[in-house]
C-alpha cells in the first residue's frame, strides 16, 4: 500500500506541474480552466484506478520487483477451473501476503492445493521456489515443500518476587518435623 501512495504522489505532483504550466502560460482563459478541470480530473480518475487494482489479484507475468525471489510461502490457492489459479503468497522481506493470478493448470493446481493440506495437517509453512521466472529447464517443476515448524520463542526464567520474610520460617518448619517424628515415636 505505501507503494502505491508514493505513486499517486508521484503522478498528483507531474499533473500539478503541468497543469501549473498551463494555467501561468499566456493562453485565453477557457484553455486555462479546461487545464485545471482536466487536471482535477487525473487526480480523481488516478486515485480510483489505483483504489480498485488494489483489491485484484496481481498477474504472474506482470510481477517485476519480486520476479527473482528464491522462494515464498504459500498461505492460500484457490481456482477457477479452466481459467486461472490464484494464489496467496507471503514473501520473505514483505510484511502483507500478496495475491497472485496463474494460468490454469489443473496439475499445478492439485500440486498446490495438497501442499497446503499437507502442511495444515502437520502444522508447517509450505513453501515453494519461485513462482514467477523460471531460469533454467531443470527447475520448470515448481519445488513445493513443507518448511519444519518454526522454533516457539525462548521463554524468559520465572522472577520470583519476595512477597514477605519471615526470619523464623526455618524455625517453625523444624519444629513441626521435630513435632511429627515425636508423635511417631
Amino acid at each position: 500500500m505505501s507503494n502505491i501512495n508514493w505513486f499517486f504522489f508521484i503522478v498528483v505532483i507531474l499533473t500539478a506541474t503541468l497543469t501549473s504550466l498551463t494555467f501561468k502560460s499566456m493562453l485565453r482563459t477557457y484553455y486555462k480552466v479546461f487545464s485545471l478541470i482536466l487536471g482535477v480530473s487525473i487526480f480523481l480518475v488516478s486515485y480510483i484506478s489505483l483504489l480498485e487494482v488494489l483489491s485484484r489479484p496481481k498477474p504472474k507475468n506482470l510481477e517485476i520487483l519480486n520476479k527473482y525471489v528464491k522462494e515464498v510461502t504459500l498461505l492460500h490457492v484457490s481456482w477457477i477451473e479452466g481459467d486461472s489459479i490464484h494464489i496467496l503468497v507471503r514473501l520473505d522481506e514483505v510484511k502483507e501476503p500478496r495475491l497472485y493470478s496463474f494460468p490454469w493448470d489443473p496439475i499445478q493446481a492439485q500440486e498446490f492445493d495438497e501442499a497446503l493440506e499437507k502442511g495444515r495437517e502437520n502444522n508447517q509453512e509450505v513453501r515453494i521456489s519461485n513462482p514467477f521466472f523460471i531460469s533454467n529447464l531443470e527447475e520448470r517443476k515448481t519445488l513445493i515443500y513443507s518448511a519444519p515448524a518454526r522454533s516457539l520463542p525462548a521463554k524468559k526464567a520465572p522472577e520470583v518476587g519476595i512477597t514477605a520474610y519471615d526470619p523464623d520460617a526455618e524455625k517453625k518448619s523444624y519444629e513441626n518435623i521435630q513435632r511429627e517424628r515425636n508423635e511417631e515415636d
